[in-house]
């Protein structure tokens, strides 16, 4: 008799390879309001990947608003490339409240196939 065995998938949304320039801003650890360049390299029905050259912290919350565009919203950062690797500069976000496809592009829902 077999094992029947379940996977869960490993991310919630598909992941699309982008490069989009934002503006990003929001307040420095040490409270100091901030506002700079950046770009989006990867995005999800939830979240994105940004390289930036202000050097962010975990919890942090930040306005990300395209460049050519009038949507903007607010994100957290859930992760931060390590100094001295690849991925250094590069920060995890994901909304931070609803989510408002700042982008325009559009995600199915993605469910489990039904039995």
């Amino acid at each position: 008799m077999g094992k029947s065995t379940t996977t869960l998938p490993l991310r919630r949304s598909t992941r699309v390879n982008i490069a989009c320039p934002v503006r990003i801003s929001g307040l420095l650890p040490n409270h100091l309001p901030f506002s700079e360049n950046a770009q989006i390299v990867t995005v999800s029905k939830f979240g994105a990947r940004l390289k930036t050259p202000i050097q962010l912290q975990l919890g942090m919350k930040l306005t990300v608003e395209p460049l050519r565009g009038k949507k903007s919203g607010t994100f957290r950062v859930v992760w931060v490339g390590r100094p001295g690797t690849p991925r250094a500069g590069e920060v995890g976000v994901e909304y931070a409240t609803e989510v408002t496809n700042i982008l325009g592009i559009n995600f199915p829902d993605q469910h489990p196939p039904a039995k």
